[in-house]
């Protein structure tokens, strides 16, 4: 009842196509998901794998240019990942992402958290480095997660301070971006900032679409929909 530890092959995906830009897989539903990972539909997965599967999706639907943009200069896609919370419970989850994304293509996260949400004890099923007020942990060959502990684009310079270099794209999940100040440095970075890509996700319609205002018409259009979003839960 659950996925694989392994890399998508291409018999996987028969019934499904590939971006003909990024070469992604062109995930749209559980539906789709289950049947590239030959997954009954009775299992539960989908309950834990909402936060990976957003992720992917995020980067299948907005990522296009960064991706590319990586490829060309032979490094990993870098993706920052702001006000990180219950995620952390999940971390070996995010392997699912890393099995979806083509041979050619690596991913480079960094989970931005509080200092005191960042695990003592190292885990046995990745590589863990401690540096400093973080950790990096390599989950896989093309997928790493690096925690850092800190207030993004206030007393972290996105720029220098996080992973290995300024970021390709800012993805924040369930953010409440219209009811939070915090949120205001990230968006303050990303406003001057415009090659880099920022996701957000939240909790209901109402929210996200006043969320969506904040950016323009631009923002506002690409408004839609999680369909990973978790089963019998609020659209985020």
């Amino acid at each position: 009842l659950i996925p694989p530890e392994q890399n998508i092959l291409a018999d996987d995906c028969a019934n499904l196509s590939n971006d003909p830009d990024t070469n992604l897989i062109e995930l749209k539903s559980w539906d789709d998901y289950y049947s590239v990972r030959g997954i009954p539909l009775e299992s539960p997965v989908a309950l834990l794998c909402t936060f990976p599967l957003t992720l992917y999706y995020a980067i299948q639907q907005h990522g296009k240019v960064p991706l590319t943009v990586s490829r060309m200069l032979k490094r990993p896609l870098r993706i920052h990942m702001v006000g990180i919370e219950k995620e952390l419970n999940f971390l070996d989850l995010f392997k699912e992402v890393g099995y979806l994304l083509p041979d050619d293509a690596s991913l480079e996260l960094v989970f931005i958290c509080r200092e005191d949400m960042i695990p003592c004890n190292n885990n046995d099923n990745f590589v863990v480095n401690r540096k400093g007020s973080g950790m990096k942990l390599d989950l896989l060959p093309n997928l790493s997660i690096t925690l850092q502990a800190g207030t993004y684009a206030d007393k972290l310079n996105p720029l220098f301070d996080c992973g290995t270099g300024p970021p390709d794209m800012i993805i924040c999940f369930n953010a409440g971006l219209y009811a939070y100040e915090s949120w205001r440095s990230v968006i303050e970075f990303l406003n001057s900032h415009e090659n880099v890509v920022g996701v957000f996700t939240d909790y209901n319609e109402h929210s996200g679409t006043n969320c969506a205002a904040l950016g323009g018409g631009k923002c506002r259009e690409s408004l839609s929909v999680n369909p990973f979003r978790q089963p019998r839960a609020m659209p985020v």
